[in-house]
């Protein structure tokens, strides 16, 4: 599947209301407005779209733009998965950051979103000598 990665700062509420539903995300889309505030206070916003321009993609990140990067969101809708579209916005998300001394994400502990995130190198914390903490 061909997509185009780009940065977008002007976001359609239905198309991204959408993308979200479609993975489930719903702890996002119950309260559409305060996605939307999320969204826009993000450091970057890339989307993924294929050639006839819907949103198949979208990755965001929180981050001070010097030394840290933290990946927020990277979702694809389901019939977009497993043809390089997390791929191509992981890629683009390393190449905007590759200054940053820390890139960090956190996901579920399913098997399926480490082994991809793998793939791109990353590792977990643990692996480097490193714990994460949150609160319950």
């Amino acid at each position: 599947m061909a997509v185009r990665v780009a940065a977008e700062h002007t976001l359609d509420r239905d198309e991204i209301l959408d993308l979200y539903t479609s993975v489930g995300w719903n702890a996002y889309t119950a309260d559409p407005e305060q996605l939307m505030r999320a969204l826009a206070g993000s450091h970057l916003v890339l989307t993924a779209r294929d050639d006839a321009g819907a949103l198949v993609g979208l990755a965001r990140t929180i981050s001070d733009g010097e030394s840290v990067c933290y990946v927020q969101d990277i979702l694809v809708r389901p019939d977009a998965q497993r043809h390089g579209v997390g791929r191509a916005l992981m890629e683009e998300l390393h190449q905007c950051y590759a200054h940053c001394r820390a890139f960090v994400l956190t996901t579920d502990a399913d098997g399926a979103a480490g082994a991809f995130y793998r793939t791109l190198g990353l590792v977990p914390h643990t692996e480097r000598g490193l714990t994460a903490y949150s609160r319950p």
